[in-house]
């Protein structure tokens, strides 16, 4: 026989403060993990095909960084489909 009945004494101090958990069976919490895990997995994709995107500029930058200027014609519509893309990546 336990030494506490805990039914007895759950409803001994049952008040509405339960600190707002609830639980889930291993079922719902595996498919919850398993999305997650997808998620996560894309993210990373998305991630590296930005650092390819922003990669190479950068590096191009850094290997001028002795020049004073930087001439570079026509940047407007090459920098706009950069963007685009970029913002396709990472807003979907």
């Amino acid at each position: 026989m336990p030494l506490i009945d805990f039914d007895k004494l759950a409803k001994e101090y049952e008040t509405e403060d339960d600190f707002g958990f609830s639980t889930v069976s291993e079922e719902e919490y595996n498919s919850v993990v398993n999305k997650t895990a997808e998620t996560a997995d894309d993210y990373k994709l998305r991630l590296h095909e930005v650092e390819k995107i922003i990669i190479p500029f950068l590096s191009k930058l850094h290997s001028t960084g002795d020049k004073e200027y930087i001439y570079w014609p026509n940047r407007k519509p090459l920098i706009e489909k950069q963007i685009e893309r970029i913002l396709k990546l990472t807003k979907g």
